[in-house]
This record gives C-alpha cells, sequence and structure tokens, in this order.
C-alpha cells in the first residue's frame, strides 16, 4: 500500500509540492480530515437575546456544525494525521492589498513537542484556496499527555480566523504507569480501580469577533450620544434585519474593539450554552483551553438559585445584577493539576481557573448537589472594573452526595486508583507518599527543573509597542516587527538556556513554539517579586507559577519573567509571538531557526 503525501508550501511567493511514499503506514494511526468553509450559521446575542446570522470562515469535519474544529485525540507514539482541504474561494488582488481577504490558512498545534519543519508543525506553510495539505504530526513516545490545541497560524490572517472560531482541542491520551526511572499520567489516577472514571468536559473558549457592515463596507459601530463617552461607554456592535454578521478587516480587531464590540466569550462554539453529562458523587475533569482573542477568563462556578429568570431572558447589560443576584454560595472548589498540558508537580486548590489567551488549564471539581451552576468570567478589563458575565451554565443530575471535606476525598479517591495501578511497590509507596504531602504528582510531571550547572547560554526578548505620531503604532519584539521568513534568533540543540522577557508596552501572553519552558522568577518594574502571597507586590494572576512548565505566560508591562528551557530535540523554523492574535498579525513575533551544534548561523530565508 502506498500513502501519497502532497504538500504545498509558500517559498519566496511560489508554491510548490512534493510527494513521499511510505510502505508501512499503520492504517490505525489516527487520522482526521478537515475541511475549511465558509458557513452560514446563527450566533446567540446577549445585547439584542436574538441570534444573529453570521457567515464565516470555519472548519468542517466529522461531528461539527458549531464554529469550533472538531477534537482530536491521539496517543504517545503514534502519528497523528490531519488532511486539510481548503475550499474558500481565490482572493481578490484589491482585497488582498485593503487586508480584507483572509482564504489562505494553515495549522499550528499548540503546544506539542513535534517537529515544526516538513508536513509537521510548519506554520511557513501556506495552503492557499482550492489546496489540499496531508499533515503528520509524530508524537514522541515521551509526550506528556495532557490538553492542548491547534489553530489556524497564516501570518496576517491568524486573528481574522481565529476570531471566527476556528480553533479546536487536541487531547494526548496516556495510561503509562510510572517507574522507578520514568514518569507516568496523571489521567491513571483519574481511573480508579473500581468505581467509575472521572468524567471529562473539554471547555474551549473562544470569541466569534463578527460585525455587520453597511453598503459603503463601514462596520455597524454605534456611538453613544454623549460626544465625551469612552470607547468602552458606546454601544455593542449591531446587526439590523437582515444583516449577515461577518469577519472581514482588520478594523475588527485591536484592543479597543476586541474589547467594546461586546461579542462575548463562548464555549465550544456557541455563546452562552448550557452543558450537561455533569453528575453528582464523582469527580469531574474540566479540561479548558483558551481559543480567544485577548479578553483573559477567570472562571468560577457557584450554584444558581432554584427559580431564577433564565439567563437567556436577560440583556446583556443586566448580567451584572442577575448574577450578584443569581448566583449564589460559595465557588465550588476547582483541584488545579496541569497548566497548558503539563502536569503540575502538586495539585492547588483555587476558586478561579486563571487563563490568558493560548492558555490551558486542568482541574477537578466535585459537585454535592444537583442543579444548576454559573460559569462566571470574574475577569474585569482595567476601565471597568466590574464588567463580570457568565460564561455558560452547567447543569448536574444525580442525588445529594456531601462529604465532609472534598480535598479528603479527593486524596483517598487518588490513593485507592494509585494503590491498585501501581504493581512495583517502591513507585506506588512513592506515589501515595506523595499524594499524602500536599497533593503532589512528581511521579507524574514529565520535565525535570533545569538546573544552573545546566545552563549554556542566555537569551533577552522585549515585547514592545512604539507609538508613532500619526495616531499609529509599530509592535515588535525588540525593536524589529516580524517579517515572515526571516529569521531573527537562532538557537542549538542541545543547549539550555535561561530566557528573560519583559515588556515595554502594555501586557501581552507570550507563546513559543516546540519546547516549553520552565518559570524561575517574575518580577514587577520596581524589581519586587510578585508571586509571594501576602507581599505588597503579589499579583494573583502569577499565582502558583514559580517551578511550573508551560509554553504561554502573560508578560505584564514593566515585568520580567525569567524562565529557562532545553532544546532537547527537533531543527527547523519556528516562532514565538504575543499570543493577542492581532498582535502577532501586526507584527509582534520572531522567527527562530534550530541547528545541529557545530553547523553555525544558517543563511536567512528572506535574503
Amino acid at each position: 500500500m502506498k500513502f501519497l503525501i502532497t504538500m504545498f508550501v509558500l517559498v519566496s511567493g511560489a508554491a510548490y509540492s512534493e510527494s513521499s511514499s511510505d510502505d508501512d503506514v499503520n492504517a490505525e494511526q489516527p487520522s482526521y480530515e478537515v475541511s475549511v468553509e465558509r458557513v452560514q450559521d446563527e450566533v446567540y446575542n446577549p445585547w439584542t437575546r436574538q441570534m444573529d446570522t453570521v457567515e464565516l470562515r470555519a472548519f468542517r469535519g466529522e461531528g461539527v456544525d458549531r464554529f469550533i474544529a472538531p477534537e482530536m485525540r491521539v496517543s504517545p507514539g503514534e502519528v497523528l494525521r490531519l488532511g486539510v482541504q481548503n475550499n474558500l474561494p481565490p482572493c481578490e488582488p484589491d482585497e488582498i492589498q485593503r487586508h480584507e481577504c483572509f482564504n489562505s490558512t494553515n495549522i499550528h498545534t499548540h503546544g506539542l513537542w513535534v517537529s515544526p519543519g516538513g508536513n509537521s508543525d510548519n506554520v511557513m506553510v501556506s495552503i492557499n484556496p482550492g489546496q489540499r495539505f496531508d499533515y503528520e504530526f509524530a508524537i514522541p513516545e515521551d509526550h506528556p499527555a495532557g490538553t492542548f490545541w491547534y489553530h489556524p497560524h497564516m501570518h496576517g490572517a491568524t486573528s481574522a480566523q481565529l476570531g471566527s472560531g476556528m480553533a479546536g482541542a487536541l487531547i494526548i491520551e496516556g495510561d503509562r504507569i510510572p517507574t522507578r526511572t520514568s514518569p507516568g499520567d496523571v489521567d491513571i489516577l483519574f481511573s480508579p480501580g473500581s468505581g467509575q472514571s472521572f468524567a471529562e468536559q473539554v471547555l474551549v473558549f473562544s470569541q466569534i469577533q463578527y460585525g455587520c457592515f453597511d453598503e459603503d463596507r463601514r462596520l455597524k459601530a454605534p456611538r453613544s450620544p454623549d460626544p465625551e463617552a469612552r470607547p468602552w461607554e458606546h454601544p455593542a456592535w449591531a446587526c439590523d434585519t437582515g444583516d449577515v454578521g461577518q469577519v472581514e478587516s482588520w478594523r475588527q480587531f485591536g484592543p479597543t474593539n476586541e474589547f467594546t464590540s461586546g461579542r462575548f466569550l463562548g464555549i465550544n462554539g456557541e455563546i452562552q450554552p448550557t452543558l450537561s453529562g455533569i453528575e453528582t458523587g464523582r469527580f469531574q475533569r474540566f479540561r479548558m483551553i483558551h481559543a480567544g482573542l485577548r479578553r483573559s477568563v477567570k472562571m468560577s462556578i457557584r450554584r444558581l438559585a432554584d427559580g431564577a429568570p433564565d439567563l437567556r431572558g436577560v440583556p446583556a447589560q443586566g448580567h451584572r445584577a442577575w448574577i450578584a443576584e443569581y448566583c449564589i454560595g460559595e465557588p465550588v472548589e476547582q483541584f488545579h493539576f496541569a497548566d497548558d498540558g503539563l502536569t503540575r508537580e502538586a495539585i492547588r486548590r483555587v476558586d478561579v481557573a486563571n487563563m490568558y489567551p493560548g492558555a490551558r488549564f486542568d482541574a477537578l471539581a466535585y459537585f454535592e448537589q444537583p442543579g444548576s451552576y454559573c460559569m462566571i468570567n470574574d475577569q474585569a478589563w482595567r476601565m471597568v472594573p466590574d464588567d463580570h458575565r457568565v460564561l455558560g451554565i452547567l447543569e448536574v443530575t444525580g442525588e445529594a452526595a456531601p462529604v465532609a471535606d472534598v480535598a479528603g476525598h479527593l486524596l483517598e479517591t487518588l490513593t485507592a486508583a494509585a494503590q491498585a495501578k501501581i504493581a512495583d511497590g517502591e513507585v506506588r509507596a512513592r506515589v501515595v507518599d506523595g499524594l499524602s504531602n500536599g497533593l503532589q504528582l512528581g511521579a507524574f510531571a514529565w520535565h525535570s527543573p533545569v538546573l544552573d550547572e545546566e545552563l549554556t547560554g542566555s537569551q533577552n526578548a522585549t515585547m514592545s509597542i512604539a507609538q508613532l505620531e500619526d495616531g499609529g503604532a509599530v509592535l515588535s519584539f525588540d525593536g524589529s516587527p516580524y517579517v515572515h521568513g526571516r529569521i531573527d534568533r537562532t538557537l542549538t540543540l542541545g543547549d539550555a538556556e535561561e530566557w528573560e522577557i519583559t515588556s515595554d508596552g502594555g501586557s501581552h501572553p507570550f507563546h513559543i513554539h516546540v519546547n516549553p519552558f520552565q518559570i524561575i522568577s517574575i518580577r514587577d518594574e520596581d524589581g519586587r517579586d510578585v508571586t509571594v502571597e501576602g507581599s505588597e507586590a503579589f499579583d494573583p494572576d502569577y499565582a502558583g507559577m514559580i517551578g511550573g512548565w508551560r509554553d504561554t505566560v502573560i508578560v505584564k508591562n514593566g515585568h520580567r519573567i525569567t524562565m529557562r528551557t532545553r532544546y532537547r530535540r527537533f531543527i527547523g523554523d519556528f516562532v514565538m509571538h504575543c499570543h493577542f492574535a492581532s498582535h502577532g498579525d501586526e507584527g509582534m513575533m520572531q522567527g527562530i531557526r534550530m541547528i545541529m551544534p557545530g553547523t553555525g548561523a544558517m543563511p536567512d530565508m528572506a535574503h
């Protein structure tokens, strides 16, 4: 059996194809097919309490009928195959010139530790209208199991496509038992030897940034009658009867529009959905993925009072009062065990899941009482400090199942699973002792700390916004806006380096492809450690980060993030960037080349 792979790679403006064959294809390897199409459907608008008709670029695949990509699952050691067919129409030259056509695309597997070259996680690929591309992501046998995701990463079009809901969950599933020399997958603790496995909810948060346009292609963005009104005091974007909302212009993005448009964060392609399948008396796993544009997620769960009015009967401007009156009681405790898909050294007990764009948050929760629960986004924009929103409603079924201490019940449950699953007495004792001593998960953490003696060098990077006299701005890393294909930084395979990342213009979620990093320290512009709870400088956005591994971190203005990373595997070209998608599109990104030791710097592709 021959397996044909056809690649379309954009090199110096021209597309070409390569073919390769594989005689040893394993038909049991996970394989998915998606097409990229213009899809007309409806999106709920909380401001009008009606459904807006929209026509958006969207992924379509098996089981997908909303503005979200199909969920993909793969195990370590497997090859994930993804066929992408671009069925969008070609762009006209004048549309491209005006930055009003975004019909070429590609795929980035966010957070995966895989090759950035060829037909793997190659963001230099351009799948143009009418073309097909077959991806193959070879997942290493030692890849951590966890919550990852995928989305388009076509430079200049990322915000438009991500802002249309083009993102999906990518789950690495694992059942490896820890040994005396290697870690295991924390998933084994979530399926006890007796009784039911933990239930699971995958929550992909996204912001569909559609707008409606008049006959002159002007965005329908009403203004307040008050001439002194500030941007966030203007009404939400309007769509009149017969309008079709679209994502067609960079004018729909940027800090003001993304915050003040009135577009809500949705879950799994829906605005304020009701999610079911949750039962009392068993732990629930939440895989949370921030696939949104700019607004952060600080999600808490509170009981919804019996007899509360239907949320969809309440206009958006009344949500704050509705939350205050009907979302009652103490928050449901969340047991936070993974950041960006990577298992933590120990479980944290928190009331809020705190995420910025690009990040993931894995947590367990236990519901003692049946009923409805509010999922509240407690995030507050600095100019509207109490502008909280409801993300959705959870429906919990079953009989009342109170426990004296949920944390104690979790410890008992995880300990029983470890005792049932781990045959090696020495390893079992190590895991049980760790759980008993602060719910530690060291036997399931796949990255060890980067020690001082490992370091071979250092890197520095500044995320910058330079304001221009005409009101515009230049976005960059280190003062040089990104040029697609240009290599800005060369790294050497086998090195381990300490990085310092800072921002001199606003807050930005930093993301780097291929290799995750370990957080060493976080200091504000006065040099104070912001991670120490109870200190004057403490910032809860950075709680629990020190020593942890991740691929995305928020860098606030003037803050300095010190992190360490190893370049253990994979050469090739990739990028680092701000994960406010419009910032990356506008130049806050750098091209990186990983080379073999002793080869020296390779020539710049752009020259």
